[in-house]
């Protein structure tokens, strides 16, 4: 595995960080409901091959230039349908995904549990099932009141999909996009902590020279360091088919809920009283980080998957 991110990558995250730096945010959607950001056109329409495999009908991107743009998304909170579609190309890329999919034209969202993201404003439904993915239509919606209003959820009855195929690493895949996102999120909060902390004075001195404000943001860019490094690992291993992949991507999922939420709250405190208000924006990425946290497996159920197949691996 690279050490570095390829140039190609590093361009991605600077195209993508243009496209969030615009536009609709996540404090918009508090105020006045969720709808698409300015970016939602040009992500969904020019980055759905990223990540997909060539047998899946992709270019042969790797699955970290995925990662990669999701994080800067996460990042800057933006309310973009983007990571819950690309986490539905991914569910589906054990086979042939159509090309109207890949091409943004019909954008999906996953149902791997019970936590629907983007139902109202998908146009179909990739879905996990005992025997395989497939593709299905919505029979039902029903909006669910959510902690994050610019990740709208719904309780969604489906019309069963006609045709199935074998989801392969498909679940594992969707499952990084979100660890991802929720990696962007934590250095979100880092970088609003930071400046916060090194702009406000007490006592004659900026926050930030003081250890107890200090070491908090340590803290949490330690955390999110390691998320960060283990999602990248765990995307490569799923890409080259190590035997590790599986619990490498649930210890992922794990970590990067845990980060993001310790950053989240760590920002917080770090604006002290003001941290706790609406008008100040800490919050938003507490509930962003909760929300993601719980999708697609809490990251309670994945760390007790990392403990199930740590035992049976030494067990075998």
């Amino acid at each position: 595995m690279r050490a570095t991110f390829t140039q190609e990558q590093l361009e991605i995250a600077k195209t993508v960080r243009s496209l969030a730096e615009e536009g609709v945010t996540a404090r918009t959607a508090l105020d006045a409901g969720w709808r698409a950001p300015a970016c939602d056109g040009p992500l969904l329409r020019d980055f759905g091959l990223l990540g997909v495999p060539e047998l899946a009908g992709g270019i042969g991107s790797d699955l970290i230039d995925l990662l990669v743009a999701v994080e800067v998304l996460g990042e800057h909170l933006v309310p973009s349908r983007f990571p819950a579609h690309a986490a539905a190309v991914q569910l589906l890329s054990g086979s042939l995904v159509p090309e109207d999919v890949l091409s943004g034209e019909r954008v999906l969202t996953p149902v791997m549990d019970a936590l629907v993201r983007f139902a109202a404003q998908a146009d179909g439904f990739a879905v996990l099932l005992p025997d395989g993915v497939g593709i299905a239509a919505a029979e039902g919606i029903v909006a669910r009141q959510s902690l994050d209003p610019s990740v709208p959820l719904s309780d969604v009855t489906l019309t069963g999909p006609d045709d199935k195929t074998p989801a392969g690493a498909g679940p594992w895949r969707a499952t990084l996009v979100v660890a991802a996102e929720l990696c962007g999120v934590a250095q979100g909060a880092i970088d609003l902590a930071a400046g916060q902390a090194r702009t406000r004075e007490q006592f004659g001195r900026v926050i930030g020279s003081y250890q107890g404000v200090a070491f908090q943001l340590a803290e949490a860019a330690t955390a999110r360091k390691a998320a960060w490094d283990l999602t990248l690992y765990a995307g490569w291993a799923v890409d080259n088919g190590r035997a590790d992949a599986e619990i490498q991507v649930h210890a992922a999922k794990a970590a990067a809920g845990r980060a993001a939420v310790f950053a989240a709250e760590r920002c917080i405190q770090v604006h002290g009283g003001m941290g706790i208000t609406m008008e100040a924006d800490p919050h938003l990425f507490l509930r962003r980080a909760l929300v993601l946290d719980a999708v697609l497996g809490t990251g309670a159920w994945h760390r007790r998957r990392v403990g199930a197949l740590r035992v049976q691996s030494r067990l075998a």
